[in-house]
């Protein structure tokens, strides 16, 4: 009650303000905690672990950079305190989603983390298609999910309790094998896993960048987080088709590359990469291997702070030439030399390069993939190479080339806009530092 009626307050105040008070909070929870194997619980139904100590970070983390890039909304007076009051909403249910331990309550903040995000992009978004967007986005995953609650109601009459941390008995495998389908559709539409992406790119294209950010950002780790919770449940549904949906992810990376290296959208190839880069979060916890449960971690937190970034500096440039074409955005590092310079090092997160902690992510899910199926050698080194070929294609596509005629007039970057990208980019290098916070490893 405390923090609603202070995101009333703040939702009345400039996003300065707003950002630096939502520092502050985040400077006092990187304080009153420390990072370990362990689980410390905060009250009876609230706990905090590596897992989700480092997603909360994120979200607090995003949600600033979410009011730094969101500038045009508060210059322009556009709604701004229903924005500002969304944007607060969407990062308190993002807290306790991720600090809760029972798991009725984590489907309720799971669920009701839809209705913010899907006020963002109905009320924000930049073409009439966001309607369309709204729809896919609300009913693949409401859908998806609903037979998840059947199963939670179900686990409670059965096992007298929903708590993640307390000892159950273990599920007979027929049932253990519904509830496995009824979890993974859930979560695998949210993450999303190939086949079941398709309301990805269109919420993306048509969201505000802010929308887009906390999309790319923190939502789409919800999947993987509730991967995490529920392999204590799932253990004979896992057992027999985890290695169906591992290979089926490492196929999606495969085709997701194939697919950015035809896109001329610069928001839709980010998208797309997402897509890719979910599925090796995938293959890490379906690995059941300590350093995949470490690669994947990691790999949620370089992936949202390098997505979120690239839309970042993609909707820079369509506020200046009001289009998100490869063929109209060409040759801008005459224009923008400093973006160029960004966009060069997010990319560089993007496919894995050093120094960042993408590099460490891929090396230690590479690792566990290959202890999970040796084939793995043929077909995850072709996979990550098509991420790297059109991370390329995306930064020369955009920075090289004639610059297009009918762009002649540019408004300059301002310091809002770097500092931004400042601080999408110096963590995701500068974590490769202290990796041992975002290990299971004792």
């Amino acid at each position: 009650m405390i923090f609603s009626l202070c995101s009333l307050l703040l939702s009345s105040m400039g996003f300065w303000m707003i950002s630096v008070l939502l520092v502050i909070l985040g400077l006092v929870f990187l304080t009153q905690n420390t990072l370990g194997v362990g689980v410390s619980m905060l009250s009876c139904s609230m706990s905090l672990d590596v897992l989700s100590y480092s997603l909360i970070v994120l979200s607090f983390w995003i949600t600033v950079l979410m009011f730094m890039s969101s500038g045009g909304i508060f210059i322009n007076g556009f709604k701004e305190v229903i924005f500002s009051f969304m944007v607060v909403l969407l990062c308190l249910i993002l807290l306790l989603t991720f600090s809760t331990s029972n798991l009725l309550s984590f489907y309720f903040y799971f669920e009701f983390s839809l209705l913010p995000t899907l006020i963002i992009i109905l009320g924000w978004g930049y073409q009439p298609e966001r309607l369309q967007a709204g729809l896919y986005f609300l009913f693949y995953t409401l859908v998806a999910s609903l037979p998840l609650l059947l199963v939670l109601v179900y686990l409670y009459f059965n096992l007298g309790g929903l708590e993640l941390f307390v000892e159950f008995k273990i599920l007979s495998t027929t049932f253990s094998l519904l509830v496995f389908f009824c979890f993974t559709m859930a979560f695998l539409v949210k993450m999303p896993m190939f086949f079941v992406h398709l309301w990805l790119p269109k919420a993306h294209v048509e969201a505000p960048v802010s929308g887009s950010m906390i999309l790319a950002g923190v939502l789409l780790k919800l999947g993987g987080y509730g991967f995490f919770r529920i392999l204590y449940f799932c253990q004979g549904g896992l057992k027999l088709y985890g290695g169906y949906i591992f290979g089926l992810s490492v196929l999606g990376m495969l085709f997701v590359g194939f697919m950015c290296c035809r896109l001329n959208d610069l928001k839709a190839l980010v998208a797309y990469s997402s897509v890719a880069h979910m599925g090796l979060v995938i293959c890490g916890v379906f690995s059941f291997c300590l350093w995949g449960f470490s690669g994947s971690l990691m790999m949620m937190l370089s992936h949202g702070l390098a997505s979120s970034g690239l839309f970042c500096v993609v909707n820079m440039y369509y506020e200046r030439s009001s289009s998100r074409s490869m063929y109209f955005n060409k040759g801008l590092i005459l224009v923008f030399p400093v973006f160029s310079l960004y966009v060069f090092m997010l990319c560089a997160a993007n496919m894995a390069a050093p120094p960042t902690i993408n590099l460490m992510s891929e090396i230690f899910l590479m690792v566990s993939m290959l202890k999970f199926d040796s084939l793995m050698l043929v077909v995850f080194p072709l996979a990550s190479y098509m991420g790297a070929v059109f991370t390329l294609f995306l930064f020369s596509f955009s920075q090289h080339g004639k610059l297009f005629s009918g762009s002649m007039s540019f408004n300059f970057s301002t310091y809002r806009e770097l500092h931004c990208l400042g601080l999408h980019v110096y963590p995701v290098n500068l974590l490769i530092l202290k990796p041992e916070y975002f290990m299971f490893i004792n």
